[in-house]
């Protein structure tokens, strides 16, 4: 029976009590190099496949894998070993996933991600249209905020993550799916049209509300001074929401422009203004290879 102090693992039957589960994370691990990438196989987490194969380390008494600067898992020899002799199980546990994919030949599951009631907005369900995906996935849908969003994607609690003014990050790649228009809102008893560019805004008298992250915010607000707008500032999230129950807290002669998130793909022209971008992230060298490329086909078909 192997021990703590044993070079090479010995034979199968003298493992100590182990899981299936552990077993078909160990060697799904190994093949992808990953936690992530095991976790997106497994439709699991990150951190529960990390458990699971620490919980693994733990009953054969070794490390099983180095993780590199990069997260990518280098496997022990002792873990290449224990490979081998768990081969044959690690060909039925394929053969195994093999046939639930064929019983499943909708597809696998690709987990989108939002923030809010995003996914009620006719951005998204506009865009949703477009996306060609039936033939190899099927689709579900999880709430997760901004703030969160880096960190889910990076430990696979979804697939992609759509979003409105959202910043670059390492490790991940994004989809830029277009400007969102802006909805702008005035006292009830303001005169005239509203401004019809920047420059006609009044100093003080304008708000962007924020939305994605702070930095962005800030960076709109820049591109509408640089525009020729006058003074301006970025109304948080729960100030906006009070201006919007009633408008008539606004001044007189104020504006307030609020992305518009129920406007479809195919009418988001922004006119003069300077806006929010949509983007669609995912995790750089996702295993599903062919996702990246059907999000950038549906924006093309968009003419975007």
């Amino acid at each position: 029976m192997p021990t703590k102090n044993s070079e090479n693992p010995g034979p199968v039957e003298a493992l100590p009590e182990i899981t299936y589960r552990q077993l078909e994370v160990f060697s799904v691990t190994c093949k992808e190099r990953s936690y992530a990438n095991a976790a997106l196989e497994l439709h699991s987490t990150r951190a529960n496949i990390k458990r699971v194969c620490q919980e693994f380390e733990a009953a054969v008494g070794r490390p099983l894998f180095e993780e590199m600067a990069d997260r990518t898992l280098v496997p022990t020899p002792f873990a290449q070993g224990l490979l081998v002799q768990v081969g044959p199980l690690s060909r039925s546990l394929r053969k195994l996933g093999e046939g639930v994919r064929t019983l499943h030949q909708a597809g696998r599951i690709l987990r989108f991600a939002a923030g809010g009631e995003f996914f009620r907005g006719g951005l998204f369900t506009d865009f949703l249209a477009t996306l060609k995906i039936a033939d190899i996935f099927r689709s579900c849908f999880v709430r997760i905020e901004v703030k969160r969003f880096r960190t889910a994607l990076l430990n696979a609690e979804c697939d992609v993550y759509f979003g409105i003014g959202l910043g670059c990050a390492d490790r991940l790649d994004s989809v830029d799916l277009g400007p969102v228009p802006w909805k702008i809102v005035r006292h009830p008893k303001a005169k005239g049209e509203p401004p019809a560019t920047p420059g006609e805004l009044e100093k003080d008298g304008w708000w962007i509300a924020d939305a994605g992250e702070p930095e962005v915010a800030a960076s709109v607000l820049e591109d509408f001074r640089k525009a020729g707008a006058p003074g301006g500032a970025v109304l948080a999230e729960a100030e906006t929401a009070r201006l919007l129950a009633d408008p008539s807290s606004l001044p007189t002669a104020g504006c307030l422009f609020v992305p518009e998130t129920t406007a479809g793909l195919a009418d988001r022209d922004p006119g003069p203004w300077p806006s929010y971008r949509l983007t669609a992230c995912l995790r750089r060298n996702h295993p599903y290879a062919e996702l990246k490329p059907r999000l950038m086909a549906a924006v093309n078909g968009h003419g975007h």
